[in-house]
């Protein structure tokens, strides 16, 4: 008997059941592959540097003939078990081409190249399988941003200049690397052949920089037996650092996730708004089982059985699909990283999918207690429990005479009976954040004003020169300041008239009080300008020459706060800095300091040199630079008079530090819009088909009264558009406070604890919500092609 009634309850509510069964199955895609990918993101950076055997501890420093001391202690330390020393080839910008057609053409470097053989122990790069690049003579690999951003392709062809060592390669195959390819990272590796590279070590012009890779047991000890010996490195990490270097990387994981969790949660909510309507639809048939002498838990069976039924068919579907599902926004998302394949953890989406059995389940036996409030009576009584002379009008005609009939009848539904719409304005406002918060994180980091997250001024243009990459090799200040000079003057003399200062960055040790308790920290130090135009939190930017502003970070790490002094070791000499202000920086993960720009310090101490940063003298800064073309039209004319120079705006120069992320964000964020998109679809045509169901006896009484099929078509599709501004709404100022506890979090990571997100008011305000307003209100009114079939007999069934 249980099973004919549960046949004939599957065919008679087809539509109402083939939609919790697609949410079955969505629940179960989701959560199997959110679990999942997100056991796999965490365990993927250990697993890409497993793969890639990367070491304990990596000490870079300039080979400029002075690393003996280096060298002797690494051999001499009771603490290194082993280690490698790799060399590369600093390539400036100029000297990599592509050859297309028999034409050489500009190669886009994504951060500093360095150009070397394959390593044989430590920090091997691999392909994007994971495995291990072996290359022949005349063979080369290039990482994966810097094929995306020159769009390469394998069999492609690179021309590599070096002094006057020149060679033609073909491109084999594209690197993932371990060390140094996350986004927050300053060099890209690119690998060619052990026999070509000694071809080209050999040139008097090759700015060799050597990569000591070491394996330790006690990395923090290491560390500050290094610090103690003050040698001339040009940067130092242990594998800790190195691994948090790759949170940029990973922002797109954490709002795939968050997506996913959030999917999970209006499914689970239309699947109690679906039981509970179902058991008020069949309060005819469940008083007369009563009536009859069923007993209530026989009658739960039902109900159980059947959703049971629809759970296992939706949780086996979704179980399947949520392996392909995974893996595929893996791959949407995997950029810099090499991912551990999700399909690994088969028991993970099985326990998943055994999880939604239980939930729905219960969820089940927990809705169904409705089934005591149902009695015969109101079988016989046609689920009337008396008559009522109390208004439910919570607003009035004559006041609201311009609506017109319909959309009061519409509004007046809603806040006359705001419980009964409650679910469908949550499940919208889910909806509404997914769209918000990545649109907000996407505009915030492609806003030109991030440049200031990275501890740098806010500048017209960013120039590279041919020589910008050498300076840190040869290490010659007054050549730096002298070639700033000229290109300035040379610009001015082509008729673009401006002011031209640098950024470098500097590695030192410091510490507050102990001399043996050292810190190596990025010194960040302006060349040619003392102006002020950085993110400072608190205090100002240092003004004398021992003055020092520190970031938040920092200011946590040692303990101290504006007012202190810390002590800067250059060279065999400490200098007192007294700390003015606390500012933001992502650079070095927040673990940097800016020096005021007077301070004296030896090019050699060098770690990396920043493009010249310009501005226009002409331009009429009062208004936003950003919208301003007259901006654009001078970088297009450099450009044309310097085609060996590269000309960057703001957010072009970012992208060497984001475009990665920045594309699988832009991709995630259609994805989202179109998951939304049909999510809303489908809880539109389910509240549609329940509220025709539920109300066919206003229905009829309007037809019966004279409304025409169109205006009760109006009335009902106007509800759910009400709605969705309502939840539009409510998301939005929802999205304020979210933000900062969700993208946020990525930003704080990096060391941005006080991100301002950047919002376009025309595309979050209007663009996204039009969309969704406009594509709802055609699936509501579509949906609502069931109101010509009521009867105008069903008029009965008013209460």
């Amino acid at each position: 008997m249980f099973f004919r009634i549960l046949k004939k309850d599957l065919k008679r509510k087809k539509t109402m059941n083939i939609i919790l069964l697609i949410f079955i199955i969505l629940v179960t895609t989701f959560l199997a592959s959110s679990v999942n990918n997100l056991i796999a993101v965490l365990q993927s950076v250990d697993y890409f540097m497993d793969k890639a055997k990367a070491p304990d501890y990596v000490i870079s420093a300039i080979d400029r003939g002075d690393n003996g001391d280096l060298v002797k202690w690494l051999d001499s330390s009771k603490l290194i078990k082993s280690y490698e020393v790799q060399g590369g080839i600093i390539l400036s910008k100029d000297k990599i081409k592509i050859k297309k057609d028999e034409k050489l053409k500009k190669f886009e470097s994504v951060a500093e190249d360095l150009l070397q053989a394959q390593p044989k122990k430590y920090g091997k790069l691999l392909d994007d399988n994971g495995e291990e690049i072996k290359l022949n003579i005349g063979e080369i690999a290039i990482s994966l941003p810097e094929k995306s951003k020159n769009k390469l392709k394998v069999g492609d062809k690179i021309v590599i200049t070096v002094g006057d060592i020149r060679k033609e390669f073909i491109i084999k195959t594209f690197t993932k690397d371990a060390i140094f390819s996350s986004s927050m990272n300053n060099f890209q590796r690119i690998l060619i052949s052990k026999e070509d590279y000694e071809k080209f070590k050999g040139s008097k012009e090759a700015g060799i920089l050597n990569n000591y890779n070491i394996m330790s047991d006690d990395t923090n000890t290491l560390d500050k037996e290094l610090r103690g010996m003050n040698f001339n490195t040009m940067y130092s990490n242990d594998k800790s650092l190195i691994r948090k270097s790759f949170i940029l990387d990973t922002i797109t994981f954490a709002v795939l996730i968050v997506v996913s969790f959030c999917l999970i949660l209006i499914s689970f909510l239309i699947l109690r708004f679906t039981i509970i309507f179902t058991l008020q639809d069949d309060f005819k048939e469940i008083g007369v089982m009563k009536a009859i002498g069923l007993k209530e838990f026989d009658i739960r069976k039902i109900y159980l059985i059947k959703y049971l039924v629809i759970t296992i068919v939706g949780v086996l579907i979704g179980f399947i699909l949520s392996f392909p599902f995974g893996n595929a926004m893996l791959k949407q998302a995997e950029g810099n990283i090499l991912m551990k394949p999700s399909t690994g953890n088969m028991q993970v989406n099985a326990a998943c999918a055994v999880m939604v059995v239980l939930i729905v389940i219960i969820f089940c036996y927990t809705c169904t207690r409705k089934l005591n409030k149902f009695s015969a009576i109101d079988a016989i009584r046609n689920g009337s429990s008396g008559e009522s002379f109390k208004g439910k009008s919570k607003v009035k005609l004559k006041r609201c005479k311009k609506l017109g009939v319909p959309m009061f009848i519409a509004l007046n539904d809603i806040i006359s009976n705001i419980k009964r719409f409650s679910v469908q304005i949550l499940i919208y406002c889910i909806g509404t954040i997914l769209i918000v918060i990545p649109l907000n994180t996407i505009n915030t980091i492609k806003d030109g004003n991030i440049v200031k997250t990275f501890g740098l001024q806010y500048s017209d243009v960013f120039i590279e020169t041919n020589k910008i990459d050498q300076y840190t090799v040869e290490a010659n200040k007054e050549q730096y300041l002298k070639d700033m000079s000229n290109l300035e003057k040379s610009f001015k003399d082509r008729g673009v008239d401006i002011k031209i200062h640098g950024e470098v960055i500097y590695g030192l040790n410091f510490y507050v009080s102990d001399k043996d308790n050292t810190f190596s920290l990025l010194a960040l130090q302006a060349q040619g300008s003392d102006t002020n135009n950085y993110n400072v939190l608190k205090g100002k930017m240092p003004q004398l020459i021992n003055e020092v502003a520190i970031t938040e970070t920092v200011a946590k790490r040692l303990n101290v706060n504006i007012g202190d002094t810390i002590h800067a070791v250059i060279g065999n000499e400490a200098k007192e800095l007294i700390v003015t202000g606390l500012y933001e920086s992502m650079t070095n993960m927040g673990q940097s300091v800016r020096l005021n720009p007077k301070i004296n310090v030896d090019f050699k101490y060098l770690t990396m040199v920043q493009p010249f940063q310009g501005n226009f003298k002409a331009i009429n800064k009062s208004q936003d630079l950003q919208k301003n073309n007259e901006t654009e039209v001078l970088i297009n004319k450099l450009r044309e008079k310097y085609p060996a120079y590269s000309f960057k705006n703001p957010q072009e120069f970012l992208s060497r530090y984001m475009g990665s992320t920045l594309e699988q964000l832009d991709r995630i964020k259609n994805l989202i819009v179109l998951i939304v998109l049909a999510i809303n679809a489908l809880i539109t045509v389910l509240m549609m088909k329940t509220y025709i169901t539920k109300e066919k006896g206003e229905i009829a009484m309007l037809k019966n009264i004279g409304f025409r099929n169109s205006a009760i078509r109006f009335w009902q599709s106007a509800r759910i558009s009400i709605v969705l501004i309502v939840s539009i709404i409510l998301g939005i100022i929802a999205s304020k406070f979210l933000g900062p506890i969700t993208a946020g979090q990525a930003f704080s990571k990096m060391g941005v604890h006080n991100i301002v997100f950047k919002v376009k008011a025309i595309e979050v305000y209007l663009a996204y919500p039009t969309i969704l307003l406009i594509i709802n209100t055609v699936i509501a009114y579509l949906s609502t092609r069931a109101v010509i079939k009521v009867d105008l007999k069903e008029i009965n069934n008013v209460e």
